[in-house]
C-alpha cells in the first residue's frame, strides 16, 4: 500500500480532508467506496504473498538450524494457514467486488 493510502481515512465517516460531519455527495461516497474496496481487495492478495514468503523463510531458517528450529517450523505452519485464509478472502473479494466481477464477465 502506498504511503498516500496509508495516511488516508477510508472509514466512511470522513474523506480525510476535514470535519467528519461535513455534508458529502453520493459521488464522494461512491469514490471513497471504490477506493476502499480496491485497497481491501489488493490487501488480501498482498497478504497471501507475504504469508507464503514468511513461511518459506521460516522453513529455510529451520533447515539451516538457525535459532529455535521448532519455533520456525511452528511459525511457518501458522503463516501457511494465514495464507490459506487470506487466499479464500481474496477469492471472495474478487467475486464480490463490482469492478472485478465486471472484468470476468
Amino acid at each position: 500500500m502506498s504511503d498516500d493510502a496509508q495516511g488516508h481515512d477510508f472509514r466512511g465517516n470522513s474523506l480525510g480532508d476535514g470535519s467528519p460531519d461535513r455534508p458529502r455527495t453520493m459521488g464522494e461516497i461512491a469514490v471513497n467506496l471504490a477506493v476502499s474496496e480496491a485497497l481491501a481487495n489488493h490487501g488480501h492478495h498482498a497478504l497471501v504473498n507475504a504469508h507464503e514468503t514468511a513461511a518459506d523463510n521460516h522453513e529455510i531458517m529451520a533447515r539451516a538450524g538457525v535459532g529455535d528450529v521448532d519455533e520456525h517450523l511452528d511459525l511457518a505452519q501458522w503463516h501457511r494457514w494465514c495464507a490459506i485464509v487470506e487466499d479464500q478472502l481474496a477469492d471472495e473479494a474478487d467475486q464480490r467486488t463490482p469492478a472485478r466481477r465486471d472484468r470476468s464477465s
